[in-house]
């Protein structure tokens, strides 16, 4: 057997393994939704193995440990996934009855995995379990994990001026590539292991797996923030009593406190910021301004922050994009350019080009 054709199988699982080791390493360091990344990753990883030893040219038919763990580790996988997801989105721990739900049918695929090892029972009734549960786990666990990461993100802009570090859209397009690439894995199944045993083709759906795993990997451990750190730094409201008056006059309030206090300066504003100023509750504020404006809390105050800036520019061509980006209350150059070019189509050089003509 020549290296490559072993090295190719084995691409998956040396990425779990390496981001495995990771996440031991800095277990103390990682929140709660990181933990479940490893393991994810840590389950993963066996399943690689499995699937690294099945198309190798050595791959042997019959039932073994091997098989069994992969049994468990297969249907456990998404489980885990999920429970990352939930973490991120959910500062609430996942119940016993939830920890049930998603755990056991990989504790029956095991069982049902061993009954044929120790007594030699068919393999049809756990290989049909598995190809009956793995495609509605999947199904499952992305959608629900789509709603759930689209609901927070969405809480994140409706929060924050500034969301970098805070916005989950990476992971969201992880989890939807993750989805495309579930239905490759059906694909694979159908095609069977004598399409790629032994042959270099195999190195398609290896690279495409290591790529993912990698991904979702990086990103997660450098994704820090969640819905527990939201609940924590947006804890403190103050609750009007008067709803009525509330909902006529504050919006009104609002544009206010921007055109005349220029609120929008003060750096990484938060929409409970803006409530404590001026003595509501940051879901009437927020819901305020989604309804009257049609833009989350972040576009809102940016939208100010840009048409500052295009007055700074204007009467000052000589100011630098940092320094632009520092007087109108933006975190950086960069959330300054990104947010300019979403507002205006343009980024801040370009704009400023078209006005001087």
């Amino acid at each position: 057997m020549d290296f490559i054709d072993i090295l190719i199988p084995m691409l998956p699982f040396m990425v779990c393994l390496f981001w495995t080791v990771h996440a031991g390493i800095s277990y103390r360091e990682l929140n709660k939704a990181q933990h479940y990344l490893g393991l994810f990753l840590s389950v993963s990883m066996l399943v690689f193995l499995y699937h690294a030893v099945y198309y190798s040219t050595a791959h042997t038919q019959g039932y073994n440990v091997l098989t069994v763990i992969y049994s468990w580790a297969t249907l456990t996988t998404y489980p885990l996934y999920y429970l990352y997801i939930k973490a991120i989105t959910d500062s609430h721990n996942p119940g016993k009855f939830e920890m049930a739900l998603l755990l056991t049918p990989g504790l029956i695929a095991a069982a049902a995995s061993i009954s044929v090892l120790l007594f030699g029972l068919g393999h049809e009734v756990p290989d049909t379990f598995i190809s009956i549960v793995r495609p509605i786990q999947t199904i499952l666990v992305c959608v629900i994990s789509l709603i759930k990461l689209t609901k927070f993100d969405r809480s994140v802009y409706d929060s924050y001026s500034e969301v970098e570090g805070k916005t989950a859209k990476p992971i969201i397009i992880l989890v939807a590539v993750q989805f495309t690439a579930a239905f490759c894995t059906v694909a694979l199944t159908i095609l069977g292991p004598r399409f790629f045993t032994g042959k270099t083709v195999l190195a398609v759906p290896s690279v495409l797996f290591a790529g993912i795993i990698y991904a979702i990997a990086y990103v997660g451990f450098r994704y820090r923030y969640g819905a527990y750190q939201m609940e924590n730094e947006l804890k403190e409201d103050i609750i009007l009593t008067d709803k009525e008056n509330e909902d006529s006059v504050l919006f009104n309030i609002i544009q206010e406190k921007m055109e005349n206090e220029r609120m929008y300066l003060q750096p990484g504003l938060s929409v409970v910021d803006l409530a404590k100023s001026i003595g509501s509750n940051r879901t009437y504020v927020s819901t305020s301004i989604n309804s009257h404006s049609g833009k989350s809390f972040a576009m809102f105050v940016n939208t100010y922050r840009v048409e500052y800036a295009k007055q700074i520019m204007e009467k000052d061509g000589k100011l630098s994009i940092a320094q632009v980006a520092e007087m109108t209350g933006f975190a950086s150059e960069e959330s300054f350019r990104r947010n300019f070019r979403n507002i205006t189509g343009k980024s801040p050089s370009d704009w400023t080009g078209s006005v001087r003509l």
